[in-house]
């Protein structure tokens, strides 16, 4: 079970029991103190809950992986490989996901929370949406206007964020040299 799910879950268990806790006095068992025990177990949830985001990675993780995938996405349409840029958009845009999920809403330059899932959201449907198209395509002039129209949009909420600093280009060396790109290739080679 991934991090975000286990915390989603602790938060739900957490609010169960505070709902369990509101709950008429009459419905209490016998002998028993309304409220104590559920206040002890949304004390150990809550401590869990602090244990778990001490675990759960920075954005640079997710954001990293993004890099690395959509650098090989590059490298795949330029090689004409539709089925591994397919597969290396679909990582990326996977990886982007976690990060709306580990923080939704970091804080901006201004020190307001940014809401990124939002803009990952208007991303997804337009810049990201004109990649897979091209790719689905197979249509190498598309995918290079496209791709560039989404490094565009990538450099527009990195500017949200306060990270203007970090520009993304198109780069110029495969980040990985283990996967074959020709699609024609057999394997082993």
């Amino acid at each position: 079970m991934s991090r975000a799910a286990v915390l989603h879950l602790l938060v739900v268990m957490a609010l169960t029991c505070a709902a369990c806790r509101q709950a008429p006095a009459a419905q209490a068992a016998p002998g028993v103190h309304p409220g104590t025990a559920a206040e002890d177990e949304i004390a150990a949830l809550k401590a869990d809950v602090e244990v778990l985001k001490g675990k759960a990675p920075s954005a640079s993780v997710p954001m990293a992986d993004v890099g690395f995938h959509w650098s090989n996405l590059w490298f795949a349409g330029q090689s004409s490989n539709w089925p591994l840029a397919g597969y290396y958009f679909s990582e990326a845009r996977n990886h982007i996901r976690w990060l709306t999920r580990i923080n939704p809403m970091p804080k901006g330059p201004d020190g307001m929370p940014v809401d990124v899932k939002g803009i990952f959201d208007g991303i997804d449907t337009s810049t990201l949406a004109a990649v897979k198209a091209a790719i689905d395509k197979k249509d190498g002039k598309e995918f290079e206007m496209a791709y560039r129209g989404a490094l565009e949009s990538c450099y527009q909420c990195h500017k949200a964020v306060g990270r203007p600093y970090l520009r993304p280009m198109i780069p110029k060396d495969l980040p990985q040299t283990i996967i074959n790109l020709d699609a024609r290739a057999n394997w082993p080679q």
